[in-house]
């Protein structure tokens, strides 16, 4: 909250005082407080936490009746077909791209054309995961 109502507050003081900030030195010094104070620094270890943008990500499909498990590298964008069902990659992100701590994706899972699933998957916790399906098992891995 405190974060929003701070930008609201330079977003505010931007559009009253259009001209030159040079000529309004007390709203440019508030702007670079509030600014520092909501941003922390580049070397601080909170940034760790924040999931980055990926490009692509590992996805796993298994066939609970024959056994049979296709692994896919798939980007975003685009989309793999097994069997009945076609897995279509829209978002991913991963906390820590070194060390691979967690890796989210949105995916969107059509079956014969009908939209199934249309949610997130995570890698470190398959079991929250909500796609359930009577033959196909869909995950998200390192």
């Amino acid at each position: 909250m405190k974060l929003k109502s701070s930008l609201l507050l330079v977003l505010f003081a931007t559009s009253v005082f259009a001209g030159d900030p040079k000529s309004h030195p007390k709203v440019r010094k508030k702007m670079k407080d509030v600014l520092t104070s909501v941003i922390p620094d580049t070397d601080s270890s909170i940034w760790k936490s924040f999931p980055l943008k990926s490009d692509n990500v590992n996805i796993q499909i298994l066939d609970k009746i024959s056994g049979k498990v296709f692994r896919a590298k798939m980007s975003v964008g685009q989309s793999v077909r097994f069997g009945t069902i076609t897995i279509g990659l829209e978002k991913a992100f991963v906390n820590n791209p070194d060390d691979m701590d967690e890796v989210y994706a949105y995916i969107k899972i059509q079956e014969n054309g009908k939209m199934i699933f249309n949610d997130w998957l995570f890698a470190s916790s398959p079991s929250i995961n909500l796609f359930t399906h009577p033959v196909y098992d869909v995950r998200v891995e390192f």
